[in-house]
């Protein structure tokens, strides 16, 4: 054990003898040991470091490549798993400027300090450029941008990945119409690098939570091609195309479309433009709406009319029957006054009975109008009753042909016929599947 010398004086000025006293215990590690020790302690903390990708190797085992210095030419050899790698959505190369996240690391085998990259983010306007282009022409080849789904028809069920802060996912609401859509978030980052995983993320979740929704929609507002690189990513780009929800991409950008918004089935520049989009799923509703209004109060009150005209037929039918027999009772009258004599004193009976006769007739007369009310509450009743509308609003569906006539029976359809299902509100597509003819 070391010792260390110590002078000791006394109260006095003169010293005294010098005494030797242990240090502190010292430490002793393998060579494994203290490799482990040192990976341990760097392990604790995440760095970041910059810089130029130099001498790339690409291996079953993982990814081995150096980040150069610009200034001064230092270099720190760096390795990234293959499972990291894959989940970058980037393919690296020399000559990229490159942002790395990870840990130091020494591998013991050989003593050799690395630096163990776990995120990676390109710099510099000219590798994102160039990481750009080459994916655009590697997923244009595949033909991912040619998909294009039509815009669902009276869109309601509406699916938003976004960052729930901010101001866009405000703006894209208040630029949807109000007829009763329905907005449900799901709150991702869309920049650095836990969006990529996030973005992903959301988009399973809906096609697997809620996969009847209409469309699903990603915004995020302007940004320039460093802050688009989640969007510029394969992962993302490949997670829209398996999407089985359509869906429209509103990124706010500079100049080159991000590659999110080309798979996608419909892209706009902004999210307002987004909600515009949508909104003209709509436009059919508002163009024909007037004109099955318009039909509807026509129909009902050509029916209205020929019942009435009904009514006044019989109506004037018992009129023309009254005036009559109160003719032919004229006329008895009068035979009766110019008869002899001996008939006059039975003209007081005839007097009673033309009375009773009277109030008959005004009985039948006033029970022949009653049923003539009847008869056109009935038939108000019927019109009611038939009315498309109140039909509609009980839960009946009008069913037409792709000939545009309406189906009453299975022979009007075929298998493999798109036919169309009007509600009381709105109308949807279905496709015959099979026909059972009983």
């Amino acid at each position: 054990m070391a010792r260390k010398k110590i002078e000791k004086k006394s109260k006095g000025e003169k010293p005294q003898k010098t005494l030797f006293a242990p240090e502190a215990e010292e430490k002793t590690f393998t060579v494994s040991g203290f490799l482990d020790y040192l990976n341990s302690s760097f392990g604790k903390e995440t760095f970041f470091v910059t810089g130029e990708i130099s001498s790339f190797q690409n291996h079953p085992s993982g990814v081995y490549f150096s980040m150069k210095d610009k200034e001064d030419e230092s270099v720190l050899s760096c390795y990234m798993s293959p499972w990291v790698y894959r989940s970058l959505g980037i393919l690296l190369e020399e000559g990229m400027e490159i942002k790395t996240g990870g840990v130091p690391n020494i591998y013991k085998p050989k003593g050799r300090f690395s630096f163990k990259v776990e995120s990676v983010e390109l710099t510099g306007e000219g590798s994102l450029k160039k990481a750009y282009d080459a994916l655009k022409r590697k997923l244009e080849q595949e033909g991912l941008f040619e998909r294009k789904r039509a815009l669902p028809e009276f869109i309601q069920k509406i699916g938003v990945i976004t960052s729930r802060t901010g101001a866009v996912i405000d703006d894209f609401r208040k630029n949807l119409e109000k007829r009763g859509m329905r907005v449900f978030l799901c709150d991702a980052r869309v920049e650095g690098t836990k969006a990529v995983p996030e973005i992903t993320r959301a988009i399973r979740w809906f096609n697997t939570r809620m996969p009847d929704l209409d469309i699903l929609v990603i915004i995020r507002g302007g940004g320039s091609l460093e802050d688009l690189q989640a969007f510029n990513n394969e992962i993302v780009a490949r997670e829209i195309f398996g999407s089985r929800i359509p869906t429209i991409c509103g990124i706010g950008h500079d100049r080159d479309i991000p590659i999110a918004s080309l798979v996608a089935d419909h892209e706009t520049s902004t999210p307002s433009i987004a909600a515009m989009l949508i909104n003209t799923s709509w436009n059919r509703l508002k163009e024909e709406l007037p004109d099955y209004q318009s039909r509807i109060i026509v129909g009902y009150e050509g029916e209205l009319d020929s019942r009435a005209a009904e009514i006044v037929r019989i109506t004037g039918a018992f009129l023309g029957y009254f005036r009559l027999i109160e003719t032919h009772y004229q006329n008895l009258r009068m035979r009766i006054r110019s008869g002899a004599q001996k008939l006059e004193a039975r003209f007081g009976d005839i007097e009673l009975a033309y009375k009773e006769i009277s109030i008959k007739i005004a009985t039948a007369l006033t029970q022949g109008m009653m049923r003539i009310g009847e008869r056109l509450n009935s038939y108000d009743t019927y019109l009611a009753g038939v009315s498309p509308e109140r039909n509609l609003k009980l839960g009946y569906s009008i069913i037409t042909n792709q000939k545009g006539r309406v189906v009453r029976s299975v022979e009007d359809v075929e298998v493999g016929e798109n036919i169309k299902s009007r509600l009381h509100k709105g109308e949807f597509v279905s496709e015959v599947k099979q026909v059972k003819k009983e």
